[in-house]
């Protein structure tokens, strides 16, 4: 299902970000989606899913000039390649995805207008703990004309380091909930796919194979739930990652067999895996706003989540879900048994997400944003 076109004519809109990031493609495709002609510049693209990238136009920053392409001094000048490509190109607005490197890179590149979304790791570790850090930062947040963030608590580190709070506009640009929904479930199918009963109580986890997901914890946490509730399963769903190997040794060493299934989830069929299955379980020791969370509550499922930075703005202990400690694994254990053994918890929760996230996600991510861009060039006489 496509929006309606836009009003007034398409923007031409240049994304800078990390070609390969989920996050960052989800935002040019929102755009893209709404009839924009969308840019996208970057040292890195996913080689493996061209389709990922057949509604924008890629500029492959490393070969954006001779200097560029040189391992050593190519960083020095991407600043550079950017503004020149923005010269060539002429977009009606620039967009940074994460202040560090991109942002910076963009800071550097003095394009505007210059719309600037922090990240977590930029501002809650790069921002604070480093230096070299915490210039590229504060570099970044004072050449960004306006700031697009998907949390509170974003937010409020954003203006920390020197946003005005009136330049600040809170959007999930990365998430379009418009294909999920309890409408979805097909619980039994679900089971037959991997082989399970019918009567299984199908757990599941979105989150990559990265050492910060703490699937480890996971994997001990489902292990004894499972000792007790032998209904139980779980579905490791990702792309591969730099920890996939070693997910799957766990797996192996805790001996859970066909109990645990590690299988990346295709786009399309997303919305059937979060209907279908029981309850949803992230713990990511650092976070915003993490899209399978709001994917998974617009499904109508009940979480188990980490206790991380923005996770309380939507999920708070016994509303929605259940809250523990990242590292917890008796905690984890608990909860996870919590919600398997009390089908009306489930529901309860399940219910109540589904109703959160369609009133404060009312509207496509692609329509708010266009409202920011809009209006920021009209603020700039263009």
């Amino acid at each position: 299902m496509s929006e309606p076109a836009p009003a007034g004519r398409p923007l031409r809109i240049l994304g800078v970000g990390r070609g390969r990031s989920l996050i960052f493609l989800r935002w040019a495709w929102a755009l893209a989606e709404r009839g924009h002609d969308v840019h996208i510049v970057s040292p890195v693209f996913r080689d493996d899913m061209p389709e990922e990238l057949a509604m924008l136009t890629v500029h492959d920053l490393t070969r954006l000039g001779l200097r560029t392409r040189i391992p050593g001094l190519r960083r020095s000048q991407f600043g550079p390649a950017i503004r020149r490509l923005a010269g060539e190109i002429r977009p009606d607005v620039v967009h940074a995805h994460y202040l560090l490197p991109y942002g910076h890179w963009a800071a550097e590149a003095d394009v505007h207008p210059l719309v600037m979304s922090p990240w977590n790791t930029d501002i809650f570790t790069y921002g604070k703990e480093r230096p070299r850090g915490r210039r590229w930062v504060a570099e970044s947040i004072a050449a960004g004309d306006r700031f697009v963030v998907s949390s509170l608590g974003n937010t409020e580190e954003t203006i920390r380091l020197g946003a005005d709070p009136a330049r600040i506009d809170r959007i999930v640009w990365y998430v379009d909930l418009r294909p999920f929904g309890p409408a979805a479930r097909d619980h039994a199918s679900l089971a037959a796919r991997f082989g399970w009963p019918e009567s299984s109580l199908i757990v599941l986890s979105l989150r990559n194979y990265r050492e910060n997901t703490n699937l480890d914890v996971v994997l001990h946490a489902f292990a004894r739930a499972h000792a007790e509730e032998p209904r139980a399963r779980l579905i490791l769903a990702a792309r591969e990652g730099v920890m996939t190997e070693t997910v799957r040794g766990w797996v192996t060493d805790l001996g859970l067999g066909d109990t645990v299934r590690m299988h990346f989830i295709p786009p399309p069929e997303l919305p059937f895996f979060c209907a279908s299955s029981d309850l949803a379980v992230s713990l990511a020791s650092t976070d915003a706003t993490p899209a399978s969370m709001l994917e998974c509550m617009a499904s109508g499922l009940p979480l188990v989540m980490g206790d991380a930075i923005t996770i309380d703005e939507w999920i708070t202990p016994g509303d929605g879900g259940e809250v523990v400690q990242c590292r917890d694994e008796d905690a984890v254990t608990a909860a996870i048994l919590r919600l398997l053994r009390d089908p009306g918890l489930r529901a309860t929760y399940g219910e109540r997400n589904v109703r959160v996230v369609a009133e404060r996600l009312p509207e496509h991510p692609g329509v708010a944003l266009e409202r920011v861009y809009r209006g920021l060039i009209s603020a700039n006489g263009r």
